[in-house]
């Protein structure tokens, strides 16, 4: 493992802050040793066996000799994607707009999930609307160039303005424990083959081999992997760059019963495991407190490596079966990426952290002598909305809690992650809600001062419509500016010190500067 460490170096900055930064502590040395590496285009370079070290020169191999452009070949097999519903509305406007579809939560896999929605309803001063959350995401700027000479990582930081879609799902308890988690992303600009995005991404750092996909009504799906012998399926080896592409994704192939992973010869640290799975911390808002429980994951994924078969194209056409711990295979738990997930949640409430770190123009599907990384990164507030016939029409309350989030004091500098305090004053008279993130700081020993705070008075959805559980509004502080976005979950209480109100409060907010500095974050407090 020091080995593939040493060789990815230059490709390990932003990796490192992103797994540290999410607060990822208990998991194992040796998970967070190879988090560094990960998305280093491992597999990268036609028929080549080995995976590619960092490098600034395209990926060293022979390309596939398929003779057809590349392709998507049949659908993806992960039932209904997520959809995108109707598309965003480019105003910034402060008045939430009238009956937009359904804002109260549904989701697909049944009683005991809280979910944040598969599709934008619309989007108000850059924060998007599902239909039960709201959410915003950054990218990477060190893969903007046409050729990039930073092969192994991903670094940089600036607002997104595109169509991406993250849905969060958890499973809790009677109690708000967290048993299950997945994200699942769309329409990130993650391109295999340069043409077509990638199939959607369903993460659920799981630690048992096995494929996940969608049913027809979208809830999450585990089946068995199919055996690498398996070319109809692994079907890069008989199609090349017209192969499958969702056969290639979704899949977790570790551990690996009789078929090791394939790391290059000198490594001897070749590592078995993706993920240690869910790993969750108590907080205090059960006995009266205002810390949510945190939830904190990571995977190493090989989405997109045609190296999971134990098959190639070989000349005129015919396929080489290789076997045992040579040759074809996923190089190394993380050859293509990693993802990772922090979720900090009350009993309806929760705010998400999530980022994804994905290789694009991936040698072998896209043959351009250009495979590098891209990262993605957001933040959601989700869960179990307020009924909107139940939001109180009279009377305020106050909410405390956390805020969270990512700042980059220019577009070439990686982010810290910042933790903070939030304060939430609703008048469900006037519909104003105002907002107040201060004491922001880094999450680390140095705890440095950020410029992530701001005072919003927003706009609570008009009482009688079904947004009548969501705010919006324009967020500053004078050297950063932008919007805010948020919703009210839980039943109506009257419980604690402020008026009746609902039980919790969660929003998203982003910020930027035309130096380049910027901000994804979010809160989340329970009614004092």
């Amino acid at each position: 493992m020091e080995k593939i460490i040493e060789k990815n170096k230059r490709g390990m900055g932003q990796n490192d802050i992103d797994l540290k930064g999410l607060s990822i502590k208990p998991l194992c040395a040796a998970l967070m040793a190879a988090a560094v590496l990960t998305a280093c285009g491992g597999g990268g370079g036609g028929s080549s066996a080995a995976p590619a070290t960092d490098t600034s020169t395209p990926p060293t191999g022979t390309p596939p000799s398929t003779g057809t452009p590349p392709s998507t070949g049949t659908p993806p097999s992960t039932g209904t994607p997520p959809s995108t519903g109707t598309p965003p509305a480019t105003g910034g406007g402060t008045t939430p707009p009238g009956n937009v579809g359904s804002t109260t939560m549904a989701c697909a896999d049944g009683a005991g999930f809280q979910c944040s929605g598969g599709g934008i309803i619309r989007t108000d001063n850059g924060v998007g609307m599902s239909a039960s959350g709201v959410q915003v995401y950054g990218k990477s700027t060190s893969d903007l160039a046409a050729n990039n000479t930073m092969k192994t990582g991903a670094t940089g930081f600036a607002l997104e303005d595109g169509n991406g879609v993250a849905e969060v799902r958890v499973a809790k308890d009677a109690s708000g424990n967290v048993g299950t988690a997945a994200v699942l992303l769309s329409n990130l600009g993650l391109r295999w083959d340069g043409t077509t995005e990638r199939p959607p991404i369903i993460e659920t750092f799981r630690t048992t081999q096995g494929r996940t996909q969608l049913n027809s009504s979208g809830a999450l799906v585990f089946s068995a992997l199919p055996d690498p012998s398996n070319l109809s399926f692994y079907d890069y080896a008989t199609r090349g760059a017209g192969g499958t592409q969702a056969n290639y994704a979704n899949n977790a192939y570790f551990p690996r019963t009789g078929n090791p992973p394939r790391c290059e010869a000198d490594v001897t640290d070749c590592r078995t495991t993706e993920s240690d799975g869910l790993q969750n911390q108590l907080g205090d808002w059960r006995s009266g407190g205002t810390a949510p429980d945190q939830v904190s994951a990571a995977r190493l994924h090989e989405d997109g490596d045609v190296h999971a078969g134990n098959g190639q194209p070989g000349p005129n056409g015919a396929v080489t079966i290789l076997p045992g711990g040579t040759g074809v295979g996923v190089p190394f738990p993380g050859s293509k990426g990693y993802r990772g997930l922090t979720n900090l949640g009350f009993q309806y409430a929760n705010l998400a952290g999530w980022v994804t770190q994905d290789t694009v123009l991936i040698e072998e599907w896209a043959n351009q002598g250009n495979e590098h990384n891209k990262n993605r990164r957001g933040v959601v507030a989700y869960g179990d909305v307020t009924a909107p016939a139940s939001v109180p029409t009279t009377g305020t309350a106050t909410y405390s809690g956390t805020a969270w989030g990512w700042y980059g004091n220019g577009t070439l500098t990686d982010p810290s992650v910042f933790r903070g305090s939030a304060t939430m004053t609703v008048n469900f008279a006037t519909r104003q809600v105002t907002v107040t993130v201060q004491n922001t700081r880094t999450d680390d020993a140095a705890g440095a001062v950020v410029p992530a705070t701001f005072t919003a008075t927003t706009t609570l959805g008009a009482a009688g419509s079904n947004v009548s559980n969501y705010l919006t509004g324009t967020a500053g502080n004078g050297s950063l500016s932008g919007g805010v976005g948020g919703r009210l979950f839980g039943p109506v209480v009257s419980t604690g010190t402020s008026g009746s109100g609902p039980a919790e409060i969660a929003g998203a907010y982003r910020m930027s500067a035309a130096g380049g500095a910027a901000v994804i974050g979010g809160f989340i407090g329970r009614k004092q």
